[in-house]
């Protein structure tokens, strides 16, 4: 028989409701400092639903997936007094905010980028990219502003704060419900890194690269998007597991050369099986076809 794990930060869940579909939820408690996903591939995972979030054994915390096919969720991470001294002010900014009862300097802003800005960034690109605002000393910790959109990359949105015995929260007015897109003066800040990983140039994150265990379609197969001459600037991929992602889109789009699509439907031996609205559109992930009675031995 499943328990219910009681927990105020748990019953909070229920206002995520509207996005599960959008974003990819990951419980959040293994590794030493217990802010690890509890999935061995969470990077590639579809999420969990809030129900099965609300009774895993041992979760101590939620994360959400970011990057450009979940969400599409971009997150600014600030950490520390100086972070807040570099003209981002979370306190004007709106939209979605995690803040954390211990410390009112380390917080975190998230986004949802409207489809226009999708088409600024630097061709077949997550990024991830750190401002560091005060060093690591021998008595104080670094301080610093992180912003990602990866798809290797999580974020803790709700739940426990092991290390300092606090949690995180949404203060009022800025809960899921506010997602919103990034203001201009935020979102030049975030292509000033995407071109710095565009370019290879260091961020003082971890290396900036196309999504861990994926690889860019040219041309997708699906709605026929490719670079170069009469090409775009967005891109579709395809997962380790064999999942095509296929963007939306004026000139390429799966529905603009197949018709309006339900879920099921299949194109060219691809079934879509879930989508993802992003703003102007739907991302429409698609896996290999299997007909009932279907056998691969």
């Amino acid at each position: 028989m499943e328990i219910l794990i009681e927990s105020t930060w748990l019953a909070d869940l229920h206002r995520l409701a509207k996005h599960e579909k959008n974003f990819a939820l990951l419980p959040i408690g293994w590794g030493t400092e217990q802010k690890g996903p509890m999935l061995e591939v969470w990077q590639h995972h579809q999420g969990v639903s809030i129900s099965k979030l609300q009774r895993w054994p041992g979760i101590r915390s939620v994360g959400a997936r970011t990057g450009l096919f979940t969400g599409p969720l971009l997150a600014f991470d600030f950490d520390g007094a100086t972070s807040l001294t570099l003209g981002l002010d979370p306190a004007i900014a709106g939209s979605w905010q995690v803040h954390r009862n211990t410390d009112p300097a380390r917080l975190k802003v998230l986004f949802r980028p409207t489809f226009e800005q999708l088409k600024m960034l630097p061709s077949g690109v997550e990024f991830q990219g750190k401002t560091i605002t005060a060093p690591k000393t021998d008595t104080a910790k670094g301080e610093a502003l992180e912003v990602f959109f990866d798809g290797g990359r999580q974020v803790i949105i709700l739940g426990e704060h092991p290390s300092s015995g606090g949690y995180y929260y949404w203060p009022a007015g800025m809960g899921p419900e506010q997602l919103t897109a990034p203001p201009a003066d935020w979102w030049a800040h975030a292509l000033q890194i995407a071109d710095k990983c565009h370019h290879n140039k260091t961020t003082g994150s971890k290396p900036c690269s196309r999504r861990n265990g994926t690889r860019r379609l040219n041309p997708c197969p699906i709605c026929g998007r490719h670079d170069g001459q009469g090409g775009s600037a967005l891109w579709c991929e395809q997962t380790q597991q064999g999942l095509i992602l296929c963007m939306p889109g004026s000139t390429f789009s799966a529905e603009a050369t197949h018709g309006p699509m339900r879920i099921g439907q299949v194109v060219d031996g691809w079934a879509l099986v879930k989508r993802t609205p992003i703003g102007d559109g739907d991302v429409l992930s698609f896996k290999v076809h299997r007909p009932r009675g279907w056998s691969n031995g």
